[in-house]
């Protein structure tokens, strides 16, 4: 077996043994015995701090430019025995140390195997319905209120990230575990989106979830408007929507074009969408006098009000009530974000 072969295993044993720790002094101890044996041989040309270091660097990745090399026949062996073979040695090792590292990395998020506790301002999105789900993450990257901050797709069924790029994944045994739960970082989240397969699961984890405490927006959809009424009055701080398919049948057939006008006010995109603005303590006007500046000044029409500490908003208030702090529900092509005391 040759010599390199023999410190390319010893290198190994370090590299396994020792992890970075024994990788690093196992260098630094070749850096060292290099350099004095180059002083001791009488090689001064290669010694000086910058010429040493680029010529250890270039004979030890065996790049070998040839414009610095040793003159005396004891330093050439010198070099050749244990500069360049133990210094491939130790870094390959170490490069290939770092690889691993790298791909041990991208595995474990792949796999949903990451950590994201501590995080915050960024968006969860628990459980996973295929091609529903994806169209979730893309009207989330759309909107420009969530798409500089990290999504976190959490499941129990999923093998691997189904959105690499594009968002970051965690995987765990139940999704009403707040174990799985704090690892996807629910309690600093700026808003958390509950969606699963079954209306009993998603109430679960609706529940779950509101033990934590999230900072942010928590919203659930179930297919039952019975069970999302139950989590509400469980969970009264998160909002839980319910499908609105047969509501939107009936709506369509005495009013024809109904679904189409819905369909536009949820869609993130092009045309009107409806939005919310939150309002300062300090803001005061009245809803009559909002309308009208909202609608000369941004194009934007206003439909509803929800006073400080009120669970349910007013739609379509008489002209004179009193704005004062709260938050607006306007449709507009854009969102608003110029807001002043009475102005808007």
């Amino acid at each position: 077996m040759s010599i390199f072969l023999l410190l390319r295993m010893y290198a190994s044993f370090l590299f396994h043994r020792f992890g970075w720790a024994g990788l690093v002094i196992a260098l630094a101890v070749h850096l060292t015995t290099a350099y004095l044996g180059l002083v001791l041989l009488g090689e001064q040309h290669l010694t000086a701090p910058a010429t040493f270091t680029y010529f250890y660097l270039t004979t030890t990745l065996t790049v070998g430019y040839g414009d610095l090399a040793p003159q005396t026949s004891a330093g050439r062996i010198f070099v050749a025995t244990w500069v360049m073979l133990g210094g491939i040695a130790l870094l390959t090792a170490a490069i290939g140390k770092t690889t691993s590292s790298v791909i041990d990395v991208w595995r474990k998020s792949m796999k949903g195997k990451g950590d994201y506790t501590g995080n915050v301002g960024h968006t969860v999105l628990i459980g996973w319905e295929g091609a529903s789900s994806e169209r979730v993450v893309e009207l989330l990257l759309q909107d420009e209120t969530s798409n500089d901050n990290l999504i976190v797709i959490c499941d129990c069924t999923l093998e691997e990230n189904p959105m690499p790029g594009q968002a970051s994944f965690i995987k765990g045994e139940s999704l009403s575990s707040v174990a799985l739960l704090l690892r996807a970082g629910v309690p600093g989240a700026e808003r958390v989106l509950v969606r699963t397969h079954s209306d009993d699961l998603t109430l679960a984890t609706v529940l779950a979830v509101n033990q934590l405490k999230p900072v942010g927006h928590v919203v659930a959809h179930f297919n039952d408007s019975e069970i999302a009424a139950l989590a509400s009055a469980y969970a009264p701080s998160l909002e839980c929507t319910s499908s609105m398919a047969i509501e939107m049948l009936v709506r369509a057939s005495q009013d024809p074009g109904s679904s189409v006008v819905i369909n536009e006010l949820l869609c993130v995109g092009q045309g009107a969408t409806q939005y919310l603005m939150k309002l300062p303590d300090t803001f005061n006007a009245t809803f009559g006098d909002l309308y009208t500046q909202m609608k000369e000044r941004h194009n934007a029409t206003l439909i509803g009000y929800r006073a400080k500490g009120a669970r349910q908003p007013s739609i379509n208030p008489p002209g004179a009530t009193r704005v004062e702090g709260g938050e607006l529900f306007y449709i507009a092509s854009t969102r608003l974000k110029e807001i002043s005391n009475g102005m808007v």
